[in-house]
């Protein structure tokens, strides 16, 4: 079996990339490991209007069944107060969305699977990649199939396989944080407002994934865990105590699930025709929740490939715009993010009463506002 491109994965990332090829007139093969297990997963993702745009593009936007839209974001710092609020909001641009990875992966497969150009493979595990003389990937599958393919474009996740078999360098950042994931239903509307807010012990995001419920997002530094507080049955008096009982009664509704934060950008996006693409190439703190987001952004980028290079497909430097370019946005985005963890984590009163002045200015100026979203809104590019 020869095709002109194959993906391994097909998550998020992986059925957007297929779905950019074909609209290139692009043969695909996609290589899942387990197909069933990853649409039973479902995460909570923001999504930026720039990565709206890539998933009207591909006709999944208005198939996707669970959404909501952001009105405005609140940040706070230490106390939920709205005297130490700094509230983002624009009448010129949209905030973002709220969307569930297993609605997304629905609508994606029912696009896939519809596609001509498109052939998915389940329950693939590769057992060896190989080129020949000509460049051409040969794939050894253990459902017995040998693919032939001219690129390979690993979307397989900051686990990547490929990526361990290549023993690729990267740059590592521990950040000696864990994150604990859960739902929680509550008695008063939150408007569909999204919260922030940066304790000591770390950011709390609270994204709404309905007018009474919201998904929680709780980095805690390592020196600062009290495992008692993040157990199922103390989470909920926690969230009490730092909102103040803004939003009345509340109730978790899901597991509660924790991970170990870090971030990482691979130093080469490519290994020979071998492509890296969202979190198989790169990891960012949770704290903006753009992680998706920049995913997307590689996948814009490598579709601009088609109208941006001289080289002819199939040429190693085909790509090699995509590869120069995210990974420098993608830098930028991880340290950026950093810098912002590591300055709301400080606790002196000269950071403090900086904070709440940098806060209390951007909340008189409609032009800083509206420029804060923007950025977000391009996932964090520092191109135009």
């Amino acid at each position: 079996m020869k095709n002109e491109i194959t993906i391994v994965g097909a998550g998020i990332i992986g059925m957007s990339l297929a779905l950019v090829f074909s609209s290139k007139n692009k043969k695909v093969t996609i290589l899942e490991r387990n197909l069933k297990k990853s649409l039973s997963t479902n995460r909570i993702y923001s999504i930026s209007t720039k990565s709206k745009s890539l998933f009207e593009e591909i006709n999944v936007w208005g198939n996707l069944k669970v959404l909501n839209k952001i009105n405005k974001m609140h940040l706070y710092y230490r106390k939920f107060s709205q005297e130490k609020s700094l509230c983002l909001q624009s009448n010129k641009r949209e905030i973002g969305y709220i969307s569930q990875s297993n609605d997304l992966m629905k609508a994606l497969l029912k696009e896939v699977k519809c596609d001509d150009n498109i052939e998915l493979i389940d329950n693939s595990n590769i057992t060896n990649v190989y080129d020949d003389e000509d460049k051409i990937f040969h794939l050894e599958v253990d459902n017995s199939k040998l693919i032939k393919t001219h690129y390979i474009f690993s979307c397989e996740g900051a686990n990547s396989l490929i990526k361990k078999q290549l023993d690729s360098k990267f740059i590592k950042k521990n950040y000696n944080a864990k994150a604990y994931v859960f739902n929680l239903s509550h008695e008063i509307s939150n408007k569909n407002i999204a919260y922030q807010i940066f304790l000591e012990s770390g950011p709390i995001a609270f994204l709404p994934i309905g007018e009474k419920e919201f998904s929680m997002v709780v980095s805690v530094n390592n020196n600062k865990i009290n495992k008692n507080i993040f157990e199922k049955d103390n989470i909920v008096n926690f969230i009490n105590k730092i909102t103040n009982k803004k939003f009345g009664k509340i109730k978790l509704t899901s597991d509660l699930i924790s991970f170990d934060l870090y971030g990482f950008n691979l130093e080469n996006y490519r290994y020979g025709n071998i492509i890296f693409v969202g979190d198989s190439a790169h990891s960012i703190h949770p704290l903006a929740g753009m992680g998706l987001n920049l995913g997307i952004s590689d996948i814009i980028e490598i579709s601009k490939s088609f109208e941006k290079t001289i080289s002819s497909f199939g040429n190693l430097k085909f790509f090699d715009n995509y590869t120069r370019k995210q990974k420098i946005i993608n830098s930028h985005a991880r340290g950026q993010l950093e810098a912002i963890e590591k300055l709301y984590a400080l606790d002196n009163s000269f950071i403090e009463k900086l904070i709440n002045l940098g806060m209390s200015s951007i909340n008189n100026s409609e032009f800083l506002k509206d420029n804060i979203i923007r950025y977000a809104n391009q996932n964090l590019s520092i191109f135009r």
